[in-house]
C-alpha cells in the first residue's frame, strides 16, 4: 500500500519491528522535513531514551532508505497557507496541514501518525490511520 509516514509514525517503525516491517515495504513517502523532526525527537525530545546523533542519523536512514521523498515547493506552500482558513487551520495545526497537502501530492492511499486527531479534516483523498 501507497503510504505517507508522518514523523511520529518513523518514530513508531524505529522502535516496534510490526511498523518497521511496514516502512520497509515499497512505495513509502515523506517528506524530507519529517526527518529532521524524527531527528530532534531522538535526540532531545519527550522520548525517554535520548539518542547520541550519529545513532539517531544512522536509524532515520535505516528506516527510510527505500522511501520515495515529496518536497512542498514555495508554491505548494502559499496555496496551501491560501486554504488553512476554509480548511479550519490556523496556529501550529499549519504543519499538519503541510503533511496532508505533501500525501496529496504523493498520491497516498493512507498517512500513517500517532496523531490521529491532528488529521481531522485534513484527510480528504486519504485515509489517516496509527501504524
Amino acid at each position: 500500500m501507497k503510504r505517507y509516514w508522518d514523523a511520529s509514525a518513523l518514530i513508531d517503525a524505529i522502535h516496534d519491528s510490526r511498523v518497521e516491517k511496514m516502512a520497509l515495504e515499497p512505495d513509502q513517502w515523506t517528506r524530507p522535513h519529517a526527518l529532521s523532526e524524527v531527528f530532534s525527537q531522538l535526540t532531545g525530545g519527550r522520548l525517554p531514551a535520548k539518542y547520541l546523533a550519529d545513532d539517531a542519523a544512522a536509524l532515520i536512514e535505516e528506516v527510510t532508505e527505500d522511501f520515495s521523498f515529496v518536497e512542498l515547493s514555495a508554491q505548494d506552500v502559499k496555496k496551501a497557507l491560501s486554504q488553512a482558513q476554509a480548511m479550519g487551520v490556523r496556529s501550529g495545526r499549519v504543519h499538519d496541514w503541510l503533511q496532508a497537502v505533501a500525501a496529496r501530492i504523493a498520491r497516498v492511499a493512507e498517512l500513517l501518525t500517532d496523531n490521529m486527531a491532528d488529521f481531522a479534516g485534513l484527510d480528504k483523498g486519504f485515509t489517516v490511520a496509527a501504524p
